[in-house]
């Protein structure tokens, strides 16, 4: 896999490949991040984070690091589809840098090691992440324990969470992990309880709920807020109402409620 390519194939937008593009880093350099990365990754972040115009380095190195990645990928006979697919993330993310930073670079690169490590792939509308349950607990009368190696999902951004395409997630997951049962956590905003009362019960959001059993709710996370504002205010009354989900949700918080998260698990 070459970088062109691979950036077409994520779908990198034209001014982001200019960036990857005209990056001036040769060989030698390159091979040495790359080692730190896989040697010790909370450095490796740490001397990145070191660089001046950081952002736009980790949006270099984590393209080289999925063009790297290509390799594993054909030994463990994982489509392109797949592959493509997955480290769309970076094209995500850096979207998500532009808009926040107003520039093309990565912020999140924390969450993009996953990637690059085949720890973490998107089949479809979902990602799916193989990781140890914390818990015992019973289900159905079926026990899942703690430890039990199970499917944490993730819902990335910027498409609709159309219920036909999540179903074909799951049952596409299930072929892809043979070695795992088929046991699904997810932690999210979208499994919060009472976004029933701001949201229609025939919504994507609420049907993708009813696909879990929550166990667990922290209602003081504000990754709602964080997800729905794009940015988290103390005053409730000064967020924008752009669309009818920022209405309902402001008018929501308005009243003194709260927009936590919630954790379920799918058997």
């Amino acid at each position: 896999m070459e970088l062109k390519p691979f950036c077409e194939g994520i779908k990198l937008s034209p001014p982001a490949q200019e960036v990857v593009y005209g990056y001036d880093m040769d060989e030698q350099e390159y091979q040495s991040y790359k080692q730190h990365f896989h040697n010790n990754r909370f450095s490796f972040f740490e001397r990145v984070k070191q660089v001046s115009e950081y952002r736009a380095l980790f949006l270099y190195l984590f393209v080289r690091f999925a063009v790297d990645a290509h390799e594993e990928y054909q030994i463990r006979d994982i489509d392109n589809e797949v592959y493509f697919d997955t480290f769309s993330d970076i094209q995500l993310w850096c979207s998500t840098c532009k808009r926040d930073y107003d520039e093309y670079g990565i912020q999140e690169f924390s969450w993009l090691q996953e990637h690059v490590q085949l720890r973490l792939f998107r089949l479809g509308r979902l990602q799916f992440q193989p990781a140890a349950f914390d818990r015992d607990i019973e289900l159905h009368g079926r026990m899942i324990y703690k430890n039990q190696v199970v499917l944490n999902v993730h819902i990335p951004e910027g498409e609709p969470l159309d219920p036909k395409r999540t179903k074909e997630s799951f049952e596409r997951a299930k072929a892809f992990f043979r070695g795992i049962n088929p046991v699904f956590i997810c932690h999210s905003w979208l499994l919060y309880p009472q976004l029933d009362e701001v949201l229609p019960s025939d919504s994507n959001i609420i049907q993708f709920q009813r696909e879990f059993h929550i166990y667990e709710v922290d209602p003081n996370s504000r990754e709602a807020e964080q997800r729905i504002f794009i940015s988290v205010c103390s005053d409730p009354s000064s967020y924008e109402e752009r669309t009818s989900l920022q209405r309902r949700a402001k008018a929501f918080l308005i009243a003194g409620n709260k927009l936590g998260s919630g954790f379920g698990i799918k058997v």
